[in-house]
């Protein structure tokens, strides 16, 4: 019946059935691939599906069907945390507890009465950010020579979680797809950073038919198609394990981690979330009002709903994630794959989309221009930059559920919001935190360094949370971002909520510092040679261990991880520990004058190390020397806007300026 298609007539009758079996040059076998891929796309219907099949085209990334399982809560109110991360956090309290017990010993510190729950989180920044802040995790995993050597080395096992967003969710996904291999040997025998993302210099045909070839078997299954999933797809083929990719078989899924890495299986890795935020229908993201939505191995919802007002949240299987539930129950169509990895990883970073806007204006091969913008033809300029989730909580609550009536919940790269540092959700009560490490590689500055824009933006969000929404999160007060600068609290780490007594985290702020190399690199820089990747990643990890020069930086860093569990104040709290929190903690002052512009150079120690003398001018350890190397040329803007236009993505970035209303967001 298929073969009274005009189109399949004649690629039967031209002989193209060799194609179903492998050539010796399967590069050619792709070429003629896409020609007749693009006359199926003409014909649509049997013809695509039969091509698809005929030409080797993958389609692995696509939902697919199951039975419905009786035994699933299809919808769980905001109330506390869910059955699968409780019973993670208790398997991973084995190698917690030897591990804060070693550091204690390690430190000359007191084992605290109970475990602290500490976080790590990754700051949005692209390539960078992944880089740099996987080098900050880096810095505790004694795997990592320096790292043990620098004292910090040793507390990965004491993390409870560890979350990202955009950039940060590149790093937090490839790194648990990983097994939690160190991120200098992910350099070197994963990633693939050599190749830009979105415009290879090799395989290039290979590469477009198959992220077309993916992306229309998706849409075949009904479910609608965005520039995420092409996007999603290209991140995945360069940062996930290679039996996941284009080429083999796209299809890890969030939810499918803990069975297919077993050291999330056994829980030796921190509990990984991704966030991304709403965009209602209509409406800008803006930081007051916007809804976070957090996927994690087992679950994917907020904890609360709306924009205007802000209601209790709930929360839907992570696994089913696409299937039809309506009031809280299923209606009997029920799908799996929907949350593949990558497109959970793209949703977190709808803000690059812009890039795959440019191949629009290049000579790339049709096929992928055309498949694109047949996905740009059905959208307006305000939806570029969205993934669209199908809604689980259509009809549930219907009264005070704000999105009870929407089909799809619209997602969009969290950095957005400004919030650029995922702290939300280790700040919800019911996670308990009592330590975050917040990894900040956000390109606030004229330079492409942190000012604290991103921990400013989340406070008075709590704030107008509290006072107007009845919301909580646990954010500790934080100095203005004119304060962070003058204060030199972006050079080098601070420790935020001291004064709070408990009722919030301590948050170990950790800035992106030119120690041994510029790793301010572009936000849009889609590829790295490894050299340069290495040293990025090595930078960040100093960043957070101070090059192993500040002696007492160990010590101090362990007060503040297992504060909250001694439940200490300024008044009972260990004098060493004491002298560290009058050393590393805010002060309160919030100098909001206009800064001079912020340009640090490296290899040269923030100054307050110096002023203290804790450490000498240089900042540098025995055996480090400090690098400029290619990435300083990216210090100034015009060289990020260099490196835009060579990447060809400057336009991209343009149109997406034009579509937020002109407004730039920075990452």
């Amino acid at each position: 019946m298929l073969l009274t298609s005009p189109l399949l007539g004649t690629i039967v009758s031209g002989g193209l059935f060799a194609l179903a079996a492998p050539t010796q040059d399967e590069l050619a076998r792709r070429e003629l691939a896409l020609t007749v891929l693009a006359r199926a796309q003409q014909e649509g219907g049997p013809a695509l599906e039969f091509a698809r099949q005929l030409l080797g085209g993958g389609s692995s990334f696509a939902p697919y069907t199951v039975a419905c399982p009786s035994n699933v809560t299809w919808v769980r109110s905001a109330t506390g945390l869910s059955s699968g991360e409780q019973s993670y956090l208790a398997q991973r309290q084995q190698y917690i507890q030897t591990a804060v017990t070693a550091q204690a010993a390690a430190h000359g510190i007191p084992t605290p009465p109970r475990l602290p729950v500490i976080g790590f989180a990754l700051s949005g920044g692209g390539y960078r950010a992944m880089q740099v802040g996987l080098g900050g995790v880096m810095g505790t995993m004694n795997q990592s020579a320096e790292a043990a050597a620098s004292g910090i080395g040793g507390w990965f096992d004491a993390v409870s979680y560890q979350a990202g967003l955009s950039g940060g969710s590149w790093g937090t996904g490839s790194f648990m797809a990983n097994g939690g291999a160190l991120p200098t040997d992910l350099v070197n025998n994963v990633w693939d950073l050599s190749s830009n993302l979105i415009l290879p210099s090799d395989n290039k045909v290979s590469f477009y038919y198959d992220l077309v070839s993916e992306v229309d078997a998706k849409d075949s299954t009904g479910f609608p198609v965005q520039l995420t999933d092409y996007w999603g797809l290209a991140l995945g083929n360069h940062l996930l394990p290679t039996q996941y990719r284009l080429d083999t078989s796209p299809n890890l899924t969030f939810s499918q981690l803990p069975s297919a890495v077993p050291a999330l299986g056994n829980a030796s890795l921190p509990f990984p979330i991704i966030i991304a935020a709403e965009r209602e229908p209509g409406e800008y993201v803006i930081a007051e009002n916007a809804t976070v939505w957090e996927f994690t191995p087992y679950e994917f919802g907020s904890w609360a709903f709306g924009s205007d007002t802000k209601v209790r949240g709930a929360f839907t299987p992570l696994e089913y994630l696409g299937s039809q539930v309506n009031n809280g129950q299923s209606n009997g169509t029920c799908w799996k794959g929907f949350d593949q990895l990558s497109f959970v990883m793209g949703t977190s970073s709808t803000l690059f989309n812009a890039g795959l806007l440019t191949l629009n204006g290049t000579n790339s091969d049709s096929v992928i221009v055309d498949a694109i913008q047949s996905v740009l033809s059905s959208l307006s300029a305000n939806e570029n930059d969205v993934a669209l989730y199908p809604n689980s909580f259509a009809n549930w609550n219907p009264q005070p559920n704000p999105i009870s009536n929407f089909t799809y919940i619209t997602l969009v790269d969290a950095g957005e919001t400004n919030q650029n540092v995922p702290l939300e959700p280790l700040l919800i009560p019911y996670r308990e935190t009592d330590a975050i490490i917040a990894f900040d590689s956000s390109a606030d500055t004229t330079y492409s360094w942190p000012n604290g824009t991103a921990l400013r933006t989340t406070y008075e969000r709590a704030v107008v949370l509290a006072q107007n929404q009845n919301v909580s999160i646990r954010m500790p007060r934080v100095p203005s971002m004119n304060g962070f600068v003058n204060g030199g609290y972006n050079t080098r780490p601070t420790f935020f909520g001291c004064e709070a007594n408990g009722t919030t985290p301590i948050i170990v702020y950790v800035p992106n510092y030119p120690w041994s190399y510029y790793g301010n690199t572009s936000t849009y820089q889609l590829s790295y040679d490894n050299a340069t990747a290495q040293q990025v990643v090595l930078n960040g990890m100093r960043s957070f261990t101070l090059n192993g020069t500040v002696e007492t930086w160990p010590k101090c860093l362990a007060c503040a991880l297992t504060d909250r569990s001694f439940g200490y104040t300024a008044s009972n709290r260990s004098s060493e520990c004491q002298q560290c929190f009058n050393t590393w903690c805010w002060d309160g002052t919030d100098n909001t004058t206009t800064p001079d512009t912020y340009e640090p150079v490296v290899g040269i120690a923030p100054s307050f190390l110096v002023q203290k003398n804790l450490t000498n001018a240089t900042g540098t350890a025995a055996g480090v020397t400090a690098t400029s190397g290619a990435a300083a040329a990216t210090s100034k803007s015009a060289g990020d806007r260099a490196a835009l236009v060579g990447s060809g993505l400057w336009a991209g970035v343009v149109l997406l300026s034009a579509a937020l209303g002109g407004a730039w967001v920075v990452m």
